[in-house]
């Protein structure tokens, strides 16, 4: 064992870990102690020991520590190959290492029998999961508005304010929780009678109260006044009226009894405005009497369509993730002989369990690892009683690190559980506290801070164990910059109002972060902070000093509020950045642009999203331009003419693009237009003038992206997508956006705290704590007994809540500080600390950190102006003169006319080039009517020619020629797909085309149908598609055509020959085969008729 080893304080900790392979141990790993080294040597040293690794079940916290885990493993295990390692290597790729939710659908998929689901499951992901909850809501609110049982309850909702967007997020919570709801179902409880009478009766006796006041002008007897014109209300209200009723006992004066002098009223004053207060309060608790049972009764109702639709879901085998945890865990559950054998077959399968950051591990995902592990089943409740043999599980997380309750992560599920295992003989407790991440003088600070922020209590709070450096780190230089240091220490600077407002303070904390990454990175005329790396393999690299750049910075916020004065200040400051973190994606002005053309086109009645998309950016018109255009006649319609003199502007170009795209929307999704949208409109090039343009592109990507998700989830139409995208616009859904790392670019990085959990930074700035926290009013909370309490507003609640509140605002504020604590620990060589607090934020993160102040932590000397630094590659050339603007023009004008690409049909008719756009007869067309009109079908003739003839071809097609083949069939599916089609005489002409001779022939003889042919032809690209190709007896090919013309002209024959000879042209060219003979085939419902013509040698 290396010296090196032997240094570590918690060594005996670490030789546990890796040696009591016949113990559970419970490992509290303090940041960067190197938990997943520790995790990888137990794993390789079961092996060693002769555990198969398929048998190791390994849960990590996501899929990317899984997969580091995987490769670490594999990293291990192969470098010292024994006959049980190779075998391990063989079954990595199998072993069960991944998320909980991957763990739970490996135990389904085992015995999906006994876990009510089909054979073959799958696995809803998070985007899918939101939309199947949208349609779910829906059939929750139709239901609960067609029941007549809840008609009451609903009405006396919705008389006190309740808005169905709180009713959907109550339902939303209980959808995540549905588990809970089987356990504890909530119950209906009925409305009781209104009866005023006794409430009157008080008020009568409060103001009676007021005749013992001597002096009329005394302040409180304008609070009688209120009292007395309220009574009048409450006397005349019919208490058949609920809703008036319940608006009045809302209206019940609160105000003004805190006034009045005790010398002017002949009885105790202290009992008069007790009385009124009194009678506030009586008023109240009579509303509540009626509100909490209709909120319990709707509750109720939702929760049972919530369960319902959860069990169709296992019905279906269609899982979202938090079903995939209950059903694994509901597998486990009694002592039936079913559950008997699955427990015996998993128990034996699965010989460790390891789970990985159990701090934010949930109830349900601890009560699976433990059923697995133990020896014994039981009931629903008792499951932590139950014996786990020794070596069977193994746990490792940190609590100081316990940051996602809102995804349920409990900490007292971790605190519990070391408990037992503290208790228990067959188990150990290892702590490891040497950190490798950051410098001493660092940890130094975090101790002192945290040790006074984070104060155990009970199942709440766990004690602060102390953070120890690594040994062998060598002492740090004061010349590479301060390891901590201070922003704002004295606070904001007042305004000319004498106060500090939110903004103000953001501004200037902003601005001393900008300053601050200048200084660290040597841009403010001083030397530049040093970095300190980590241990390393390679002695010449161990804990080597380098300069901090800008890459090496991360700013942290706990919240998005202060982002945009940051972006701002950097920005100004000339800082490059990225912005890590969720975003309102679908808020965003480019994005707002792209399914504003979605929706011009998609409703072309809908004039105001055809000006709005036309004044958008990707278009480009003015108003100027939309007036005149007005002024000329122009309609707002896609549809419609464009007024003679304005047929090449700007708003003509724009309305003909989108008439365009509309014909294009029955064959194209959604994320394929928005494709064509971005490319063509040349979004991603125009971005290139906002500083931000390249999270203008990674937003563009993701929404088509997200686009593209929801098309395969739910075979939508546009119309449908939009209504989805449109919520996703009203509610300000945050996304998270996935951020692929740019190599090429040197910026500072921006992200949430939460977000940068598990990762690491040379310098972290810690900014944004400086406001309060948003009063939290969770839809629904659980209280310890399992009982549910519901919330829609602060008025609106069940019974119960608001003491479930109290219990559930002590864990987020434990949580708080524990926040704090995973964004100084990211932090390796620098930490920046801001105590910007704004003066009434006394509950703010900030003001934590300054009440946990150390003096002798400097404040950061910044340069007195940040200076503005040019982006060398967002920098333009200087603008020519105009004639070398024109001439530029013209050059590009000219090159962009040259012909890439053609199609035969356009040689054939003299075009020679692109076919681009409709038919030249279109499907739709603009009658005006009066002032303006809707479009209007056209009559169905002869406009239909190219839609028949591909119809007739494709009919043809999956005929393969065959004339035994069920013509009639594929005629009427291939006329469903076909606009204005009529499948009889489709199938009557294809009938036609198949007795014919020359496809007699080649039915009988090698043939191609459909057969698409792209030939280079003097720097032009040709491409096209032969109806049918055959070979005939005498080795040359014959190359037909399908008409469907009824009585074609001369010069349109002519162009056909053209179009035949051009083929045979491109056929021996590609082959070098001969073409012998052309073929012109007019099917028609009375017989086909074929036209020969010899090919052109």
């Amino acid at each position: 064992m290396s010296a090196d080893v032997l240094e570590l304080s918690d060594q005996a900790d670490r030789l546990l870990i890796e040696e009591k392979l016949d113990a559970n141990v419970f490992v509290e790993a303090g940041a960067g102690s190197g938990k997943t080294h520790e995790l990888v040597e137990r794993i390789c040293a079961m092996v060693d020991d002769g555990t198969e690794l398929k048998s190791i079940a390994a849960i990590t916290f996501t899929e990317k520590a899984a997969g580091e885990l995987r490769d670490r493993v594999r990293r291990k295990l192969a470098a010292d190959k024994t006959d049980l390692r190779v075998r391990a290597l063989d079954q990595l790729d199998t072993a069960p290492i991944g998320t909980i939710h991957s763990f739970a659908a490996r135990v389904i998929s085992e015995h999906p029998i006994e876990a009510g689901v089909p054979p073959l499951i799958t696995v809803v992901d998070e985007l899918r999961s939101q939309i199947a909850f949208t349609r779910r809501w829906e059939t929750i609110r139709q239901k609960l508005f067609s029941d007549p049982g809840l008609d009451a309850a609903l009405r006396i909702l919705l008389a006190v304010g309740a808005k169905l967007d709180q009713l959907e997020s109550v339902a939303a919570a209980l959808d995540a929780n549905w588990d809970r709801l089987e356990i504890h179902p909530p119950q209906p409880r009925p409305i009781p009678a209104v009866d005023l009478g006794p409430l009157l009766r008080q008020t009568a006796e409060v103001l009676e109260q007021a005749t013992h006041c001597k002096d009329p002008k005394d302040k409180l007897v304008a609070a009688f006044e209120s009292i007395k014109s309220w009574h009048g209300q409450l006397e005349n209200v019919s208490t058949a009226e609920l809703a008036a009723v319940l608006d009045i006992l809302d209206s019940v004066p609160q105000k003004g009894f805190s006034y009045g002098a005790a010398g002017n009223w002949g009885v105790p004053l202290a009992g008069v405005r007790e009385s009124c207060k009194d009678l506030a309060e009586q008023a109240l608790a009579l509303r509540n009497s009626f509100v909490a049972p209709a909120v319990d009764t709707v509750t109720a109702a939702m929760a049972g369509l919530i369960v319902e639709a959860a069990r169709e879901r296992q019905r279906t085998g269609e899982l979202e993730y938090n079903d995939l945890l209950i059903h694994a865990r509901d597998l486990l559950v009694g002592t039936d002989q079913r559950t008997v054998d699955v427990h015996r077959a998993l128990h034996e399968r699965y010989r460790c369990i390891m789970l990985d950051e159990f701090q934010d591990t949930d109830p349900v995902q601890a009560e699976i690892a433990t059923r697995i592990a133990a020896r014994e089943v039981c009931g629903n409740d008792g499951w932590k009683q139950l014996e786990v043999p020794p070596g069977r599980l193994f746990t490792v997380g940190d609590p100081k690190q316990s940051i996602y309750r809102f995804r349920r992560a409990d900490i007292a599920t971790y605190l519990d559980t070391q408990h037992r295992f503290t208790h228990s003989e067959h188990s150990r407790v290892a702590t490891l506290r040497t950190n490798f991440r950051s410098t001493g003088r660092l940890l130094e600070w975090i101790n002192s801070t945290f040790s006074t922020l984070i104060q155990e209590d009970g199942h709440i709070q766990p004690p602060y164990q102390a953070l120890t450096p690594d040994p062998l780190r060598p002492e740090w230089d004061s010349a590479a910059g301060h390891p901590v240091s201070i922003l704002g220490r004295n606070g904001a600077v007042a305004g000319e109002s004498g106060k500090v407002t939110a903004e103000q303070m953001r501004q200037q904390e902003a601005a001393d972060v900008a300053k601050a990454i200048l200084l660290a990175t040597g841009q403010s005329g001083q030397t530049a902070w040093q970095k300190q790396s980590k241990r390393s393999d390679k002695p010449s690299e161990n804990f080597a000093p380098s300069r901090i750049r800008l890459k090496d910075i991360c700013i942290l916020l706990p919240t998005r509020t202060a982002l945009a004065a940051l972006e701002d200040a950097l920005d100004d400051a000339g800082i490059e950045y990225r912005a890590e973190a969720s975003s309102l994606v679908y808020s965003t002005q480019e994005v707002n642009d792209l399914l504003l053309a979605l929706k011009a086109i998609a409703n072309t009645a809908d004039e105001a999203a055809l000006v709005l998309c036309l004044r958008s950016a990707p278009f480009g018109c003015g108003d100027d331009e939309l007036f005149e255009w007005k002024r000329a006649g122009g309609h707002w319609n896609l549809l419609a003419p464009a007024p003679e003199d304005l047929a090449e502007s700007t708003v003509a170009h724009g309305m003909q693009y989108l008439k365009q795209l509309c014909r294009e929307i029955s064959i194209l999704t959604p994320a394929e237009l928005m494709d064509r949208i971005v490319t063509e409109r040349r979004m991603m090039e125009t971005a290139i003038a906002s500083p931000r343009y390249r999270d203008v592109w990674r937003r563009l990507r993701f929404v088509i992206d997200q686009a593209r998700a929801w098309t395969e989830a739910t075979h939508g139409s546009l119309r449908d997508y939009l209504v989805w995208a449109g919520t996703q616009q009203e509610e300000n859904t945050r996304v998270r956006e996935s951020v692929v790392p740019e190599t090429d670019v040197d910026a500072v990085r921006i992200m949430t705290i939460h977000a940068s959990k598990g990762l690491e930074f040379p310098m972290v700035i810690l900014a944004g704590t400086g406001s309060s926290p948003r009063p939290a009013n969770d839809a629904a909370l659980w209280d310890a007994d399992g009982q549910l309490h519901v919330s829609l507003v602060k008025a609106i609640r069940s019974g119960g809540y608001a003491d479930a509140q109290m219990v559930e605002k002590r864990f987020d504020e434990a949580e708080r500080c524990r926040l704090l604590y995973v964004a100084c620990t990211r932090a390796e060589s620098h930490l920046v600390v801001s105590h910007y607090v704004h003066p009434s934020a006394k509950d703010s993160l900030g003001q934590h950190l300054k009440n946990a102040d150390c003096p002798s932590v400097p404040s950061l000397e910044l340069p007195a102006e940040p200076g503005a630094h040019e982006k060398p590659y967002n920098s333009v050339e200087p603008v020519g003169s105009w004639a070398e603007w024109q001439q530029e023009s013209e050059r590009w004008q000219e090159q962009s006319a040259v012909v890439s690409t053609t199609s035969v049909t356009a040689i054939a008719k003299g075009k020679g080039g692109p076919v681009t756009g409709p038919p030249a007869e279109p499907l739709l067309r603009f009658i005006p009517l009066d002032d303006e009109t809707l479009p209007a079908p056209a009559a169905p003739d002869a406009e239909h020619g190219a839609v028949y003839g591909t119809a007739m071809h494709r009919v043809l097609e999956l005929s393969d020629l065959q004339e035994s083949a069920d013509v009639e069939a594929i005629a009427d599916s291939v006329a469903r797909l076909s606009l204005g089609v009529a499948p009889v005489a489709l199938a009557a002409n294809a009938r036609a085309a198949l007795a014919s001779e020359p496809v007699r022939r080649a039915a009988q003889r090698e043939r191609w149908l459909e057969l698409p042919v792209v030939a280079p032809s003097g720097g032009v690209t040709v491409e096209g598609v032969i109806d049918l190709m055959y070979r005939e007896d005498d080795g040359t090919l014959v190359i037909a055509d399908f008409k469907t013309d009824k009585q074609p002209q001369e010069e349109t024959i002519a162009a056909y020959w053209r179009q035949l000879e051009t083929y045979a042209a491109m056929i021996q060219r590609i082959t070098g085969q001969t073409v012998g003979e052309l073929v012109l085939i007019f099917c028609r419902e009375s017989g086909a008729e074929a036209r020969r013509r010899g090919a052109a040698s």
